[in-house]
């Protein structure tokens, strides 16, 4: 079961810089939802880079998610974001989080689950030679 919770405004960047440390390299699919063009993927399986609020200058307070592989990123920015949500399963793994906008744009992150061979470090040795 999912619960959802609205991220209070204050926390917004507190949230978003723990989310990232702690999903960073985690596979996501990110979508925009508005009333202008439908739901849209911006990105589909590609690791988390970073999600944070912009803290000065005159883009102040837009958020910006980052996903995909050095030299290969995509940014997806919310320019006047309004409302954080996250959504948690009951053992508290965050499942998507969604950003809303005063445009009422909604954007979805969806944290894909994790195969079991993505949780395994990854081993150089290799397998002993047959006697």
């Amino acid at each position: 079961m999912l619960h959802t919770r609205e991220i209070p405004r204050e926390v917004w960047s507190d949230y978003l810089t723990l989310v990232s440390a702690i999903e960073k390299d985690h596979r996501v699919r990110v979508q925009a939802d508005g009333p202008d063009f439908g739901e849209q993927t911006v990105a589909a399986s590609l690791p988390l880079v970073d999600i944070y609020v912009e803290e000065k200058g005159s883009d102040e307070g837009a958020i910006e998610v980052t996903v995909g592989r050095p030299g290969r990123e995509i940014t997806h920015r919310i320019l006047r974001p309004l409302r954080v949500y996250t959504a948690e399963s009951d053992s508290g793994d965050i499942e998507c989080l969604d950003i809303e906008d005063e445009d009422h744009v909604k954007t979805l992150i969806f944290f894909e689950p994790q195969m079991v061979e993505e949780l395994l470090p990854q081993s150089h040795a290799q397998p002993p030679s047959p006697a």
